[in-house]
């Protein structure tokens, strides 16, 4: 009965996300931009194991996201469903894992429920790029709740197992490498000396085996410049910034009234931030109190809040903002527990186990339509950004990824309102310039665009910052400047088909027909579903005299797209060469506007 109901509060509070779409944060990169999930076979499946995916190693979410594909193909549903499944698998985890560890169903029960339909937990479920966390978490308690089990058992398999489990969460997610500290937080909830050697021990192959997979996130959030973003904070800041983000994570936690996905540096150190760094002292010295003083479920709660949170407290800085709610979905079980058990304690002493389930009950259902409600956020990415530049008005971030949307959706005058906020709060964002640079770019002032690409690969070589230079160069007919920028972007993006098309339209203005296919070719292999790679193929083709080639590329052109005026007239020239009857094809292509092709009509089918 209990799994049900938190079967059933999980699809209740998220259900608008079954409807909800992709975002372009991380989620097109995750699904679009990876080849690797849209097909398993032996290639993907060892690309999974030794490539990093936007800064990160995942292997076994991204072999999740190319289950998702083969079901649903490109269709967020699926990628959705499976999180959400994800979640609620994590939800009855947890309840089993608090019911094996304190015996007392009502309290595993609404552990469970905060977890589960906290308004903070949205951005884990909801944003399907944050697929690792909910897998982390499932196989993290997975191991956490057998060694449950063999702390009562003491059978040395049972141990082997934490170990397994442990690992296959470390291949999900980084900060799986909590686990053998967290374990100790289990060790102090079930009354274990500390001063035990034995304790230590058990722990020493899971640090061991941590330490590579460390490297190696480390490595992929280098190879991205994700690392050191903000080289102008002293120590002072890094410690001062920790403290305070490890006291405001619990005020998010307990009262979440000004949630956000994103919470940029504070402008300057303030007096909340040095109150907030003492508090986070305090509390950490009231953790060995309480375990001085036999309160084991306050302290083991601290010493499980503290070491999952801790690694994402920016000692070694990550990113581009100080805090995310995503970073409270594991560590937030270090909170629940202590605040449920004596508040139970508490109500059943002064009335009755009824009148506790009551107030529980009241305080999920507040959370839970918090959670609901708040879930409108993810149905557009316009209420997705907006929701951040309306807590935050001056985080250049949210600025930029705003004017971004709005480009997209083609209000321009809004777009560059916001673009240039982004700048104006933070002129070193080089993800804004290469906004404006873009967003000038459509507007036809080519000038303009190349100098605020420029600006935004002068801060950092960003792949698309490099990638829409590259673009203008070859269309301004500079092929040279052109392939410089695009093989820095193949040096990061090895998939990238459109840098490969820019390099055999390069190739083929410099004359070099061979090259020019061949990188027609691998543009093709990337991008399989762009009609105008096989078109320029085709014509290559075409040059070539490898007709059946040629009408083949033109065939797949026109069948990517049924509307392709171009595609039409040159599969028609290419027939009225090979003594075909072209017209209903130069036909059709008059018929879609194409002025060559209503000249080559009047002249051929007459």
């Amino acid at each position: 009965m209990h799994m049900g109901i938190l079967l059933i509060a999980v699809c209740i509070t998220y259900s608008k996300v079954f409807g909800a779409g992709f975002m372009s944060w991380d989620d097109i990169d995750y699904v679009f931009n990876t080849p690797d999930i849209t097909i398993i076979n032996a290639e993907t499946f060892a690309n999974w194991w030794t490539d990093y995916y936007i800064g990160n190693y995942q292997p076994l979410p991204i072999f999740t996201y190319a289950l998702d594909y083969a079901v649903g193909g490109n269709h967020p549903f699926m990628f959705h469903l499976d999180s959400i499944i994800w979640h609620i698998a994590d939800a009855i985890l947890l309840y089993l894992f608090m019911r094996r560890l304190q015996g007392n169903v009502y309290i595993a029960l609404f552990v469970a429920l905060l977890f589960a339909i906290h308004p903070v937990q949205t951005e884990s479920v909801s944003w399907i790029a944050a697929r690792n966390k909910v897998m982390n978490f499932f196989f993290f308690f997975l191991s956490a709740h057998v060694y449950i089990g063999y702390l009562r058992t003491q059978q040395n398999k049972k141990l082997v197992w934490v170990y397994v489990w442990a690992v296959v969460a470390y291949l999900c997610k980084l900060t799986a490498v909590t686990l053998p500290f967290a374990l100790l937080a289990i060790d102090i909830w079930e009354k274990r000396a500390l001063n035990n050697r034995k304790v230590w021990l058990e722990k020493l192959p899971l640090i061991l085996l941590a330490i590579p997979i460390g490297i190696i996130n480390l490595q992929a959030q280098d190879e991205v410049s994700f690392l050191n973003l903000h080289p102008e904070f002293t120590y002072l800041h890094t410690v001062v910034f920790a403290g305070y983000a490890y006291v405001q994570y619990l005020v998010n936690l307990l009262f979440p009234f000004k949630l956000s996905v994103l919470y940029p540096y504070p402008q300057e150190l303030g007096i909340v931030h040095y109150l907030y760094t003492v508090m986070s002292v305090a509390i950490v010295a009231m953790g060995f109190v309480a375990y001085k003083r036999k309160l084991y479920v306050l302290a083991g709660g601290i010493a499980f809040y503290t070491v999952n949170i801790a690694i994402v407290l920016q000692f070694v800085q990550f990113g581009e903002v100080l805090m995310a709610d995503r970073y409270l979905y594991v560590a937030c079980v270090g909170v629940w527990y202590p605040v449920v058990y004596y508040t139970y304690q508490f109500l059943t002493k002064k009335s009755s186990v009824k009148a506790a389930a009551g107030v529980a009950t009241a305080l999920c259902l507040l959370y839970g339509i918090s959670t609901f409600a708040r879930n409108d956020i993810w149905l557009s990415e316009l209420n997705f950004w907006k929701s951040v530049t309306d807590k935050f008005p001056e985080s250049s971030i949210a600025q930029s990824s705003l004017g971004g949307i709005y480009m997209k959706e083609g209000s321009i005058a809004q777009a560059q309102e916001h673009i240039d906020a982004a700048i104006k709060y933070d002129a070193k964002n080089y993800k804004a310039w290469y906004n404006k640079g873009v967003l000038l770019l459509r507007s036809g002032k080519a000038n303009e665009a190349l100098d605020a690409l420029n600006k935004a690969i002068a801060i950092r070589e960003y792949p698309k910052a490099l990638f829409s230079r590259a673009l203008l160069y070859q269309q301004t007919g500079n092929c040279r400047l052109a392939l410089q920028d695009v093989n820095k972007v193949l040096e990061v993006e090895k998939n990238n088909a459109r840098a490969y098309y820019i390099k055999a339209d390069c190739s083929e203005q410099a004359g070099n027909v061979p090259e020019a296919l061949a990188n027609y070719d691998l543009a093709i292999q990337y991008e399989q579903q762009e009609p105008l790679f096989y078109l320029r193929r085709g014509l290559i083709h075409a040059r070539l005299r490898k007709n059946g080639d040629a009408m083949r590329d033109m065939n797949e052109a026109i069948k990517l797209n049924p509307q392709y005026a171009e595609a039409y007239y040159w599969r028609g020239m290419m027939q009225y060469r090979s003594g075909m009857q072209p017209c209903a094809d130069l036909q059709r292509a008059a018929q879609l506007g194409l002025g060559e092709a209503k000249k080559a009509v009047s002249e051929v089918c007459k």
